[in-house]
């Protein structure tokens, strides 16, 4: 039997490309939106709706370490459905679920559900930031 000598150059050029596989949220067309030593924060590229100054979004916050809920749990993400009003600079989240792992992932922490209250967003936070990508 001949063995042939596989170059490890190759194979050192695939680490990049999949580590970045591993911090991309599956199933779904995520676009970042903030990023700091704490968080990565993402909206989903495929709006839920929008209807004149309303936007409807799911947005995703994924912890670089592990932060503990109110139920005493690790968790390392955030999915939120998210309206945004665009004519009046207002924010408000009616549904949040907590995992386990990045992106979404794993054992489901927590789940939230509630009736839709908009509040005034911080010119300075990443709730701003959202905004300028959207509300254009």
């Amino acid at each position: 039997m001949r063995r042939i000598a596989m170059p490890v150059l190759p194979s050192l050029l695939l680490i990049p490309l999949a580590l970045s596989l591993v911090s991309a949220p599956a199933g779904a067309d995520w676009v970042a939106y903030q990023q700091n030593a704490e968080t990565e924060e993402l909206f989903e590229s495929a709006l839920v709706s929008r209807e004149k100054s309303l936007i409807k979004v799911w947005t995703l916050t994924n912890y670089r370490l592990p932060i503990t809920s109110l139920e005493g749990q690790a968790l390392r993400s955030e999915k939120s459905l998210v309206t945004i009003d665009c004519a009046t600079g207002k924010l408000g989240a009616e549904k949040v679920t907590k995992h386990a792992d990045p992106n979404g992932q794993g054992t489901l922490v927590s789940t939230m559900e509630t009736s839709l209250r908009m509040t005034s967003v911080r010119p300075d936070s990443a709730d701003a930031l959202l905004m300028h990508k959207l509300c254009r």
